[in-house]
């Protein structure tokens, strides 16, 4: 079986936003039906979405991970986005080709070419949902603690490169409060548009300092700090009640950084009248498995961080980034390589012997 067949069924349904996640994962249960594998699927309470686990043998070494839902369809398509289409430049067009059905289709084309009884220990698939947005998929995993086996690939795309880390991410809302009145009559103290201003010099310096915090491993080798959204006043005349502010912290080492970060803000805050909310947290993560020098002989490429956040962020243990390429996530006309399809997919079908022997 060659990934590309799988990916012309994958494409062919449209998941963007999640759209029919319960077409896909019936096929995908179907799929491994054939194959005498096991299927789990859970049903989000709240949504209905589901994510599926597949399961073959016991004690299971290694595990692959995917998202089946794609974003939605960009201005300038010159293919039907939901068939995928050949070219002569090598390259297979159509929707979440390359992110990232394309690497869940070379795992499952993995699996079914590979001698499933030779292998002494199991191994496990998921198919998540909703992270292209929320990652609420993975979460659903991970609420539920879903023992994850001990080595996991992400089957992003990554031009078959290994990516065996990533930046943590510290996501923050705050909120100030002041007190209404005519800018011609303010009461000292009481501008929420001023105290948010004030915290936020105060973050631009302690900023400069947190910077000396350097791993070299990182394309920015240092953690770094968005003011994503300012927003506080109605009117030029007014004094503001409220000023909310979105800061986004890019983390290289979350166990060192962020206890300097939450005692830095603590302390900023003292005396003003503001709070804040934590919406997302997500740990910075290095793989110094093993297993990378196995990844890096196969593909003739170093280990190198990922640029983003990957579902892999969200559970611990070793892990692996990789899929095939090129990276056209998001773009209009995405397009994966069919080296590149062929390439994984008897990666993966190596890994999947050397771990689970």
């Amino acid at each position: 079986m060659q990934a590309r067949d799988v990916l012309k069924d994958l494409v062919a349904i449209n998941t963007i936003g999640d759209k029919c996640n319960h077409e896909i994962m019936d096929y995908i249960e179907a799929f491994y039906d054939k194959l005498g594998i096991s299927v789990e699927r859970r049903a989000n309470e709240k949504t209905g979405k589901e994510v599926l686990i597949a399961s073959y043998g016991k004690d299971p070494a290694m595990g692959f991970m995917g998202h089946t839902d794609t974003v939605d369809i960009t201005d300038g398509w010159v293919t039907d986005p939901f068939v995928l289409t050949e070219k002569e430049d090598g390259m297979l067009y159509g929707l979440g080709a390359c992110d990232m059905k394309g690497g869940m289709a070379c795992w499952m084309a993995a699996i079914a070419n590979t001698d499933l009884a030779s292998l002494r220990r199991g191994f496990k698939c998921y198919h998540t949902y909703d992270e292209e947005i929320m990652f609420e998929g993975v979460y659903d995993l991970v609420n539920a603690h879903e023992k994850f086996p001990p080595h996991m690939i992400v089957a992003e795309p990554t031009d078959f490169k290994p990516a065996i880390g990533s930046k943590g991410l510290l996501e923050i809302i705050f909120t100030f409060k002041g007190v209404t009145t005519h800018s011609s009559t303010p009461i000292e103290g009481k501008s929420s548009n001023k105290n948010a201003v004030r915290f936020l010099n105060k973050m631009m310096d302690f900023e400069l300092e947190l910077r000396k915090n350097r791993t070299e491993f990182f394309e920015i080798p240092y953690p770094t700090m968005n003011i994503g959204i300012i927003n506080g006043g109605t009117s030029i005349n007014k004094v503001p009640a409220e000023t909310v502010i979105y800061l986004d912290f890019r983390i290289c080492d979350s166990e060192k950084e962020y206890p300097l970060i939450r005692k830095f803000i603590d302390e900023a805050l003292e005396g003003v009248d503001a709070s804040y909310e934590i919406i997302n947290d997500i740990p910075s993560f290095v793989n110094k498995s093993k297993l990378v020098q196995v990844y890096e002989e196969k593909t003739g490429t170093p280990g190198a961080p990922f640029f983003g956040i990957t579902e892999g962020s969200f559970f611990p243990g070793d892990k692996i980034i990789i899929g095939p390429g090129p990276m056209t996530a998001h773009e209009k006309n995405e397009h994966v390589s069919i080296e590149h399809l062929e390439k994984t997919q008897k990666l993966y079908e190596e890994m999947l012997k050397i771990v689970c022997d």
